[in-house]
């Protein structure tokens, strides 16, 4: 392994973070609410790129205009919605702008780790950042009840032995 152990923990936290509060958010929003949020996520990775040490990227003005563009229609579309939908609420929208900073943060600190170690492969990468998240994970399920429905579903319906869906 290239990187050490706590790089892969900061990395699985944000990952984790961006993952719960994304699909925590759907119990206030609707899907395409949300959907549209994650689409700006490019002027937030364009943003934390250019402060980011390691990165600090520059990006031609017209680039950040068509961002910017990009979300003033999010926010139109939004507040449309807001007039319509009864599944809006201002904690969905919090909880998904903190998604899409957590995902910022990430997609930039990836390229980061992989800019200040070069022989990081992407399957270590994937791989300790997935192991070291699961205990991030796991508290929340069995808080929620997920993992207890998870178990029972895997219960009532085993994989076939043959390889054949069981009938």
């Amino acid at each position: 392994m290239v990187n050490p152990w706590k790089t892969y923990v900061k990395l699985s936290a944000v990952l984790m973070g961006s993952h719960d509060l994304t699909k925590g958010s759907l119990a206030f929003l609707n899907y395409p609410v949300q959907l549209m949020f994650k689409s700006t996520k490019v002027l937030l990775v364009m943003v934390m790129g250019a402060f980011i040490p390691g990165l600090r990227r520059k990006y031609p003005a017209h680039e950040y205009v068509s961002a910017i563009l990009l979300v003033l229609g999010l926010i139109l579309f939004t507040l449309a919605d807001a007039q319509t939908s009864p599944s809006f609420s201002v904690i969905g929208v919090i909880m998904v702008i903190g998604a899409l900073v957590m995902d910022s943060f990430l997609g930039n600190l990836q390229e980061v780790i992989f800019n200040m170690n070069p022989e990081t492969t992407q399957m270590e990468m994937l791989f300790c950042s997935t192991v070291v998240g699961l205990p991030l994970l796991i508290p929340p399920m069995v808080l929620t009840g997920e993992v207890f429905e998870a178990w029972n579903s895997c219960s009532e319906n085993p994989l076939p032995t043959n390889g054949l869906p069981s009938t």
